[in-house]
Parts: structure tokens; C-alpha cells; sequence
């Protein structure tokens, strides 16, 4: 993905509302090209240092940055590994119903 792609998509990184593709790949070239890592930085810090200069809190824009992409890594993980069960349970489900049917038609229901 293009710098100028990934750039677009920080403000839906820090809104939440990247799918898990879009944030997997956002995620790994942000960790690797310190360009667009000093662009979410730069955009990190409007929204949420005015957001606490508003609220008269004080923060430390690093921390809470590497706390923000360490919990998005994390969500990244729950996600698809709920993806992946649903898929297996999905599987399950049909063998259920093909076991269900091929038991019916067996003993003639």
C-alpha cells in the first residue's frame, strides 16, 4: 500500500473503523516506515492532545500512542481469531446437516 493510502486511512485507524485486512496492513507498514508512523503521531496528537488540553488532563503522547497500536495488534488478534472460529464453526454446522440428512435418508425418515 501507498504512503498517501495508509495516510487516508489514520483517521479511521483512530476511529476503530478499519476492517481487519485494512488494519493488519496498516499496521505492519506503520511499524515499518517511520514516514507514515510521523504522520499518525502528528495526527494522534491533534486529536487527542487537544482533546486533553480540553479536558485540562495531561498525557504522554508516546506512551499512549504505543498503548494505542499495541491494543489495535491485539484486537487485530481477537478478531481474526473469531473470524477463524466462525469459519470452523460454520464447517461443523454443515457436517452436522449432512450427517442429520444422510442419517434420515438411512433409516428412511
Amino acid at each position: 500500500m501507498t504512503h498517501t493510502a495508509i495516510q487516508k486511512e489514520i483517521p479511521l485507524f483512530l476511529e476503530d473503523e478499519l476492517n481487519n485486512a485494512e488494519l493488519s496492513e496498516f499496521l505492519d507498514h506503520v511499524e515499518n516506515c517511520p514516514e507514515c508512523k510521523e504522520e499518525l503521531t502528528i495526527q494522534f496528537l491533534v486529536l487527542v492532545g487537544m482533546q486533553k488540553l480540553e479536558d485540562g488532563t495531561t498525557f504522554n503522547l508516546n506512551a499512549e500512542l504505543s498503548e494505542l497500536l499495541k491494543d489495535a495488534k491485539k484486537r487485530l488478534k481477537i478478531r481474526t481469531t473469531l473470524v477463524k472460529t466462525s469459519i470452523v464453526l460454520r464447517i461443523l454446522v454443515v457436517i452436522a446437516l449432512f450427517t442429520a440428512t444422510a442419517l434420515a435418508v438411512t433409516l428412511g425418515y
